[in-house]
């Protein structure tokens, strides 16, 4: 297993963090810690990143509650094709849970509400994704997904989201590789 898993239910793992309400968990960003919101960066771009994909972004009112969202507000939700967020949701959040739509099967993909994951496997290819993905969106990118990831509370045996996509997740690009998910290079 490449990255560090908190200790629950396969049906509710998240990558890498810690439980919902600890410190630094999905949910709550470490204390101090900034993130990229898509406020910061508008909805036309990632919404157009999930188009390409098939998926559809819908945007959710300020301050009302997020469908399909796991971890609560301002966290990202899914239902089915949908990924649902607020103008304070993290980048790396919408594009987390966008990924978890992407990696499951298209037969379950129809089926997911609120809980995507389906195994440590797919947790870590999500992660893996999110972070390629990233360089889809402008003014976020690969090197900010990785601080945010970090900033928020992911954990990884190797100490950080780089150190682990960089050294220790071959496994996770084998995934996304034996399925098509990779983009191609240009």
């Amino acid at each position: 297993m490449n990255a560090t898993f908190p200790a629950h239910p396969p049906s509710a793992l998240r990558a890498s963090s810690p439980l919902p309400g600890e410190i630094g968990g999905e949910g709550t960003a470490a204390p101090g810690a900034t993130v990229v919101r898509i406020a910061d960066i508008g909805f036309e771009a990632p919404s157009a990143l999930l188009a390409r994909h098939g998926l559809e972004l819908v945007r959710v009112a300020d301050n009302a509650a997020i469908p399909g969202s796991y971890w609560g507000e301002p966290e990202a939700g899914v239902i089915a094709s949908r990924v649902y967020a607020r103008a304070d949701t993290p980048v790396h959040s919408l594009l987390h849970e966008a990924c978890h739509l992407l990696v499951a099967d298209p037969a379950r993909r129809a089926a997911i509400h609120t809980d995507a994951s389906d195994s440590l496997e797919e947790e870590d290819a999500t992660c893996y994704l999110q972070i390629v993905l990233a360089d889809a969106v402008p003014g976020f990118g690969r090197a900010r997904a990785l601080a945010d990831m970090d900033a928020w509370g992911y954990s990884f045996r190797l100490g950080s989201a780089r150190a682990w996509f960089e050294r220790d997740a071959e496994d996770a690009r084998a995934f996304l590789e034996a399925r098509g998910l990779l983009p191609r290079p240009a």
